[in-house]
């Protein structure tokens, strides 16, 4: 049963991400489109056909895999240890647990004519973080961790090292080296835009300045901004359709332990 949860969490991450990516390209392009994040694609799934048996189905598999990704964390069925490499694994599919459980939840909110997220999380948590004794090392601490992470797996991305928990013999070999260098070009884009969202929680930190923070969409828009007109942004979008690529290839070939 977790194991299915776990592959529609990674097939409706797929879908999320294909969302953000697409409508990021057609507005590079000026098709239309806009610039959004991941709340903001759940609200594009409602508007299409049969809409809301999709959303439903997003939402049941997004909140399967952050069940998943927390039991994941706490007892360690990939046997990633307690060193500092795996302890780090281990932090990280909890916060992969919050993060995309919370997103699963917001979807069932959508479902109920709910409103959900209106993008701006990253300032309102920044703010009521600041707020707390020490809030400023604490945010600092939180961004500065945020960074590295996004900085390694930007690295990986790059390096196209294999992950051990993937299966490629799932995959024809004829498409097998054309998935990986899409997979690893995605996972090097998403983990500028998670760098990218840890140095402005750092500035917010430094500044003491909540508006200072960042979340994906800002991201995108701020790295898309970078280029000569809007080339660089439809890169960036191309590398988060990259990563939906990615999450579809875990939905199929990931080996997926049970942790119970």
């Amino acid at each position: 049963m977790l194991e299915t949860l776990a592959r529609l969490g990674y097939a409706s991450k797929a879908v999320v991400y294909a969302i953000v990516g697409m409508l990021a390209i057609m507005t590079a392009l000026n098709r239309g489109g806009r610039v959004t994040d991941t709340s903001g694609a759940l609200r594009v799934v409602l508007t299409q056909p049969f809409g809301r048996f999709l959303l439903i189905v997003v939402a049941v598999g997004l909140s399967g895999y952050g069940v998943w990704r927390l039991l994941d964390a706490f007892l360690d069925p990939d046997r990633d240890g307690t060193s500092a490499g795996g302890l780090v694994t281990r932090i990280g599919n909890a916060i992969r647990g919050v993060l995309y459980g919370g997103l699963g939840v917001e979807a069932f909110r959508l479902l109920r004519g709910l409103s959900g997220s209106k993008g701006n999380e990253a300032r309102l948590y920044s703010a009521r973080v600041l707020d707390l004794p020490f809030g400023e090392l604490l945010l600092g601490i939180v961004g500065a961790i945020v960074l590295v992470y996004g900085a390694s797996q930007l690295l990986a991305g790059v390096r196209g090292k294999p992950d051990p928990k993937v299966d490629m013999s799932c995959v024809t070999s004829d498409w097998r080296g054309r998935i990986a260098t899409i997979s690893h070009f995605g996972i090097a884009v998403r983990g500028g835009l998670i760098a990218t969202l840890g140095f402005f929680l750092v500035r917010a930190a430094w500044t003491h300045d909540p508006s200072e923070a960042a979340g994906q969409r800002e991201s995108m828009l701020q790295l898309g901004g970078l280029g000569e007109g809007r080339w660089f942004l439809a890169i960036i979008a191309a590398g988060v359709i990259g990563y939906a690529v990615d999450q579809a290839v875990h939905a199929w070939c990931r080996r997926i332990r049970s942790p119970v």
